[in-house]
């Protein structure tokens, strides 16, 4: 009996310590992004990411007919513009991938400036 207790304490405490391995600080902690002194470019920051890790094929290219639709203007990124965000920090998209910490500030203060076409 009390090898099965310790079995399952131990168990417990293992997942337990897992649990938050992926957990991603920008969205445990928002606000923490520094945006200050970061005014990234929707031509030239923005859309090269999301060419590069969404607008691909199967994902939000041209025909996509997922549910976040295709990201392959700006108007289309801008309408979902906060979805993206909240997808991107928590790490739920891109899907098979990941951005860099570089990326998600970049994402992330665009979207806080506003998600200006510039």
């Amino acid at each position: 009996m009390f090898r099965t207790i310790t079995t399952l304490l131990t168990l417990f405490a293992l997942i337990s310590l897992q649990s938050c391995y992926y957990d991603k600080e920008e969205v445990l902690y928002p606000g923490t992004t520094d945006c200050s002194t970061l005014n990234p470019s929707f031509s030239a920051h923005v859309m090269p990411i999301i060419q590069t890790s969404c607008a691909i094929a199967a994902c939000h290219d041209a025909t996509s007919g997922n549910k976040g639709g295709p990201f392959v203007n700006y108007t289309q990124i801008k309408d979902k513009a906060s979805t993206i965000k909240s997808q991107v920090l928590s790490g739920a998209m891109p899907q098979g991938s990941s951005l860099t910490a570089a990326q998600l500030q970049v994402i992330s203060c665009w979207v806080s400036n506003g998600a200006v076409n510039n």
